[in-house]
């Protein structure tokens, strides 16, 4: 009988490492998901950076004018 339980315990105690195991695996994948989005939040801040930049060279006056002159070269110029 006390053999059983031993048995038993030692089970148990085996269940138990594995699902702290399988804790720590969780733990881990949820940091990964986090680093994963913060780099996606920064590519975010990149792409509006981006914008930013592209509409501030779209108002100055020989940029817009070099893009009016490069689109119109274009074969898509019916765009215009």
């Amino acid at each position: 009988m006390q053999k059983n339980a031993l048995a038993l315990s030692v089970d148990a105690l085996a269940l138990s490492a594995d699902a702290l195991a399988l804790q720590v695996d969780a733990l881990a994948l949820q940091v990964d998901a986090l680093a994963l989005s913060v780099d996606a939040l920064a590519l975010q801040v990149d792409a509006l950076a981006l914008s930013a930049d592209a509409l501030a060279l779209q108002r100055i006056p020989k940029f817009n004018s070099l893009r009016i002159a490069v689109l119109s070269c274009s074969p898509s110029s019916s765009y215009i």
